[in-house]
């Protein structure tokens, strides 16, 4: 009985850790990128990114 309890509690963090790395893959690929748009300069947001490249641009 032991062993059940244990692959249990094993199962239940494989599958929250999936589960967080499902969601940050969702909110990345939807452009979200962890900070929401709403610092500046964030490596991480393709919107800040963007910013950045038409700054050097210009």
């Amino acid at each position: 009985m032991h062993v059940f309890w244990q692959v249990l509690l094993i199962v239940a963090c494989v599958a929250i850790v999936v589960g967080v790395v499902v969601s940050r893959i969702v909110a990345w690929k939807k452009g979200k990128g962890g900070c929401d748009c709403g610092c500046s300069d964030c490596a991480a947001c393709k919107y800040c990114k963007e910013a950045r490249q038409k700054e050097k641009d210009k």
